[in-house]
């Protein structure tokens, strides 16, 4: 199994679907037992869709989107 390093080393190639079929199986074991990693994976999810959004929201708008998704990643 992973550890949580491995996994914060790992979170954008999960995010972009390039980890290989074992290191997938690895990766969803650790995130099962482990929320802390979960909850990280998850505000980096959020970063990665608001970063694709950027040029389609004006600035205020992006604020506010931006805090809202961290804040629905929280509960």
């Amino acid at each position: 199994m992973m550890s949580c390093k491995e996994v914060a080393d790992r979170a954008s190639a999960v995010i972009d679907g390039e980890l290989s079929g074992w290191e997938m199986v690895q990766m969803r074991l650790h995130l099962a037992m482990c929320r802390g990693c979960r909850h990280f994976l998850g505000q980096i999810r959020a970063v990665d869709q608001l970063a694709s959004s950027v040029t389609e929201l004006p600035p205020e708008a992006l604020r506010e989107e931006a805090l809202s998704k961290l804040r629905a990643d929280k509960k």
